[in-house]
Order: structure tokens, then C-alpha cells, then sequence
């Protein structure tokens, strides 16, 4: 699957649309005794190069980062391949 490093991955928000129900309760038990705000906090690790999405911990993400499902990048993977068939 493609990446277009748009970095929507690394925001929290987006994070809880591939939770299970008890896993989005528990990020946000945790979010809320550290104070902060699930709904628009970014990964620390996230920066950006030339407007590309990058991690600073790439190799060594969690685990639910690498197994981050992204419809988008789904979505450019489709296209492409349907430019290539035309």
C-alpha cells in the first residue's frame, strides 16, 4: 500500500477510528489523566519535511502505529492502478 505521508496517522483522532471500543476507552482514561485533549492531540514524534509527514521513531513505532490501517493511502493505491489499466 502506497503512503502519501499526509500524517493524518499520527494524530490522535484518527487513531480511535481503528480502536476497538475498549481500547478508545482506554486511550482516553489516559489522555484525561495526562490533561490533554484525545480529540486534537499529534504524535511528538511527528514532523514534517519539505510538507511530507515523517516519524522521528520510525523503526522502533508501537505497534498500533505500524499496524495503522489508512483508507486514503487505499484510496491512491486504487487510482494509480486504475491510471496504469487506461
Amino acid at each position: 500500500m502506497t503512503c502519501n505521508r499526509c500524517g493524518k496517522c499520527c494524530k490522535s483522532k484518527t487513531l480511535l477510528e481503528q480502536c476497538t471500543p475498549e481500547e478508545e476507552e482506554l486511550f482516553r482514561s489516559i489522555y484525561k489523566s495526562l490533561g490533554k485533549d484525545i480529540e486534537n492531540t499529534i504524535c511528538k514524534n511527528l514532523y514534517y519535511i519539505v510538507g511530507l509527514a515523517a516519524c522521528k521513531i520510525y523503526k522502533d513505532r508501537p505497534d498500533f502505529c505500524q499496524q495503522y490501517y489508512c483508507n486514503k493511502a487505499q484510496e491512491i493505491e486504487i487510482s494509480t492502478q486504475l491510471k496504469e489499466t487506461d
